[in-house]
């Protein structure tokens, strides 16, 4: 199974830059993203992290809330975007701070778009390093100029997306991103985006010469998402599966970002002189606002969709003295509501919510509260995030909602199953590589799988964690049905495209066992850990899907 351990208790999001600092001290292309912050360089023993307070210097607290502006989505069936990577010193909560944005913005546009419709997003490179974009959770190709992650643009070039959405396509909260596999297009004989091209991505592997690549690179996901390039991007109203008379609910979006800010006023990056670390101290934002404040009238009830388009934390969400109404999960409308306390939001996490406000003015506070995701991983603190104010008259008491959302997927359980799958999730010992089946990423190879998954069948996958920190595991292209964890079956309540694989305790690995159906799309499915951190280290492969 590779190089895997769980005797130490360094976290590994720390533990991992050692690797990546001596592999971009040796490569122009890492020297080039540091550039792009213009940061100083620094001293042979990397200074103190400054603390949340102080990297909160400046910021104003307790403004209204908004959401995230809207792309241009006026036209309905026919959508043109255009998204402008570039380094931008943008306003958070009213510090000026440097990073990179699509439209100027630390929370880029949300996207909207309609089931049945063409979108083309025209993306234009103006940083020093190769970006691209994963549209995730989307129900689409995965080939030609779709959602396919090979995609490489190179600085100063831009490619125009075309996604097709299909008419049955769920309706709810998705996102989009950066999945830069490298700072860097492949070379030789792998196809570079050009200006306004149709250009497919080669295959893993193939080059002018026919060789593969041997020196494991690590990927740039980290990078810049953590510098501002991530969005909500939202398919239909998923109002309108709810009964009539909450279809015109209020509804907000809030995206959940957070940063970590060094004494120059940059967002950090993973450069030669200096490093992320998940578990420093970190600032949390909502929509670019830090601790905003969300009006709502006693007993209104709002639809919130919720959205974790960060890097690699995670967030434990808490409406003091509230409950969570769950109506949609990964932007897959449910087969069974449900009320949850907490909501557990690994990176690239969504729900769809409804929370009713109680009878009286007063106000509460929705904060991520204290969590460890493992011995090996990171833990978080208790913190505020928004303060909900109810104030204002009262509003008519709208009806519960209970049992099955129209739409909602079929229940995988007593489907035939074409195959059985073992996928097992490692690390080194020094927690600077990630394995899937003991094989690190790399551009130049092929899956993980020797065989295909064949399209119109269903198969079964074994997901085995054997570190000691929980790898949140996400499929692209299709969703997945969980059908049990950690032994434990699951009761059907939705599908969805990310799932918390526990962490090895006394010697017995985490396990999550999910099925998949291969509906609609041939092509690569990238599967990976989505702490882009452990992505962007070797945690990725795919599966190859054929007619």
């Amino acid at each position: 199974m590779g190089s895997e351990s769980v005797g130490t208790t360094v976290p590994a999001a720390r533990r991992i830059r050692r690797s990546r600092r001596l592999i971009q001290a040796l490569t122009a292309a890492a020297l080039l993203t540091g550039a792009v912050f213009g940061g100083q360089a620094l001293a042979s023993s990397t200074p103190k992290p400054p603390t949340t307070a102080q990297q909160e210097k400046g910021m104003v607290s307790g403004r209204a809330f908004h959401d995230p502006v809207n792309a241009d989505t006026s036209a309905t069936q026919r959508i043109t975007i255009t998204l402008d990577a570039h380094r931008t010193r943008f306003d958070l909560s009213g510090r000026r701070v440097w990073g990179q944005s699509y439209d100027g913005s630390f929370v880029a546009p949300t996207i909207r778009v309609a089931p049945g419709s063409f979108v083309m997003i025209h993306l234009v490179n103006h940083l020093t390093v190769a970006t691209n974009l994963h549209f995730h959770g989307l129900h689409v190709s995965p080939t030609g100029v779709s959602d396919d992650p090979f995609l490489c643009v190179a600085p100063g070039k831009s490619l125009t997306y075309k996604l097709a959405i299909p008419k049955n396509h769920p309706q709810g909260t998705f996102w989009y991103h950066s999945h830069a596999m490298g700072t860097t297009c492949p070379k030789p004989g792998q196809m570079v985006a050009d200006d306004m091209s149709d250009m497919p991505a080669m295959a893993p592997g193939s080059s002018s010469t026919g060789a593969s690549s041997t020196a494991f690179m690590p990927g740039d996901v980290e990078n810049q998402i953590s510098a501002g390039l991530s969005g909500a991007l939202i398919v239909g109203d998923d109002r309108t599966l709810l009964p009539p008379k909450l279809r015109q609910i209020a509804t907000h979006t809030m995206v959940f970002k957070d940063v970590q800010i060094d004494a120059s006023g940059s967002l950090v990056q993973n450069t030669a002189t200096t490093s992320i670390d998940s578990g420093a101290p970190t600032v949390r934002l909502v929509n670019g606002q830090l601790r905003p404040v969300l009006s709502i009238r006693p007993g209104e009830t709002q639809l919130w969709r919720l959205v974790n388009a960060g890097a690699d934390i995670f967030y434990s969400l808490h409406l003091d003295g509230y409950r969570f109404t769950v109506v949609g999960e990964d932007g897959t409308p449910v087969a069974k509501v449900r009320t949850e306390s907490d909501l557990l939001l690994p990176p690239g996490k969504r729900f769809d919510v409804l929370v009713t406000a109680g009878p009286h003015a007063g106000t509460t506070w929705l904060r991520t509260l204290a969590y460890s995701n493992g011995p090996q991983g990171d833990s978080y603190p208790n913190t505020q995030l928004l303060r909900l104010d109810v104030h204002g008259a009262g509003a008519t008491r709208l009806p519960t909602v209970s049992g099955r959302i129209p739409t909602a997927a079929p229940d995988l359980a007593n489907a035939k199953i074409a195959k059985k799958r073992r996928l097992v999730l490692s690390e080194s010992a020094d927690g600077n590589s990630f394995y899937i089946n003991g094989k690190q990423f790399m551009m130049g190879d092929g899956s993980v799988f020797a065989d295909p998954a064949k399209l119109g069948t269903v198969e079964e996958w074994t997901i085995i964690n054997t570190a000691g920190e929980i790898h949140p595991f996400h499929l692209h292209t299709s969703d997945f049905q969980v059908m049990s964890i950690n032994g434990v079956p699951q009761p059907y309540t939705n599908r969805q495209d990310i799932i918390p694989v526990p962490y090895e305790q006394n010697g017995k690995p985490g396990e999550v066992v999910i099925r998949i159906a291969f509906t609609d799309f041939t092509g690569r499915y990238m599967f990976h850990c989505h702490i882009a951190a452990h992505e962007d280290n070797g945690m990725m492969s795919y599966i190859d899907v054929v007619d």
